[in-house]
């Protein structure tokens, strides 16, 4: 019978594959899926295995107390049987008075009360190997439960950052390519906020007459370096850890919110699809809809780290242009 329970266990287990398994492993695998559907599929095999081993454990809570009541009969039996057995054995041989046969019914009935106590002793014996079975095996089916339930919460952040990645994908090109972006419903003025006069065409058409005078975005960064993001170019500027990231011009802002290597950006559309872009910021002052004039502080650098990288790039539209030109350098 303890096969059998250790069965039931590994098949419990095993039906949770991955479940209990290495942690480590377990997050790697979440963090490989790279599409809605496919952790679907695994928060649905997840469900079907938390369902299977919850059935167990119901069987196994009905099984336990199923053998509550056969305990308490089989001692009562072992308790009467044992009675009995000793007041025969007690008598001694006191049937020989009888004659032979009745000696020989005494001792046939002091075997048959001898073999009836040691079977219900080996019935509560096994009742008992049985209790402490199913007890072990619940409490393992509970660890892998608490396990599974942990995996499952992880598929769904993983599934709501693949969502919310996919959501700033589609705002960034969105924005690129000029559709305007809904700006939060708030009627307070953010700090830095200015009133642009005329439209954005007008503004553009300002902003293409500034090539090589846009501000510096990080002020006094003792390092440029060219990198780029996604495959787009552009320039790295290291500077303080916290410090000020402030608008090449005057602009509305497009975007504002973390999208994949980009990280936490802002974005500022300066009319006839110019778009300025700052990549890597620890925080932003800015919201979408808000309009800025140039060198306003948009945000500050991240402060993760002993060095402070502001990515940096100058578009029109969806076609990256060479910041360094635009910023005179």
């Amino acid at each position: 019978m303890k096969i059998k329970s250790r069965l039931w266990v590994w098949i419990a287990i095993g039906l949770l594959a991955g479940v209990t398994g290495a942690g480590a492993e377990q997050d790697l695998g979440i963090a490989a899926l790279a599409d809605v559907p496919a952790v679907e599929g695994k928060i649905a095999e997840n469900l079907a295995r938390v369902e299977h081993a919850q059935t167990r454990q119901a069987q196994i809570d009905t099984e336990i107390s199923g053998l509550a009541d056969k305990r308490e009969e089989a001692e009562g039996r072992l308790h009467e049987r044992a009675r009995a057995l000793y007041r025969v054995r007690r008598a001694g041989m006191l049937p020989v008075a009888g004659g032979f046969d009745a000696l020989m019914g005494h001792l046939a009935r002091v075997q048959r009360l001898s073999r009836m106590v040691k079977n219900d002793l080996e019935t509560m014996s096994y009742l008992e190997e049985r209790g402490a079975a199913l007890r072990s095996e619940k409490g393992e089916l509970a660890d892998a439960l608490q396990a599974a339930h942990a995996e499952l919460r992880a598929l769904e952040a993983k599934k709501e950052e693949i969502e919310h990645s996919r959501r700033s994908a589609t705002l960034f090109q969105e924005t690129l390519r000029g559709e305007p972006q809904e700006a939060p419903r708030n009627d307070a003025m953010s700090y830095g906020r200015i009133r642009v006069s005329g439209d954005m065409d007008d503004l553009g058409e300002g902003f293409a007459d500034m090539r090589g005078q846009l501000a510096l975005p990080v002020q006094g960064s003792m390092r440029i370096g060219e990198s780029s993001r996604e495959g787009a170019p552009g320039l790295e500027f290291y500077g303080r850890p916290g410090g000020p990231v402030r608008a090449a011009a005057d602009g509305k802002v497009a975007f504002a919110r973390n999208y994949g290597a980009y990280g936490l950006m802002v974005i500022l559309d300066h009319g006839g699809s110019f778009y300025t872009v700052y990549g890597g910021l620890g925080s932003t002052d800015v919201q979408v809809g808000d309009w800025v004039g140039m060198s306003t502080r948009v945000g500050t650098l991240d402060t993760a780290g002993p060095d402070a990288i502001l990515f940096f790039e100058v578009r029109r539209g969806t076609r990256p242009l060479d910041a360094r030109s635009w910023l005179g350098l």
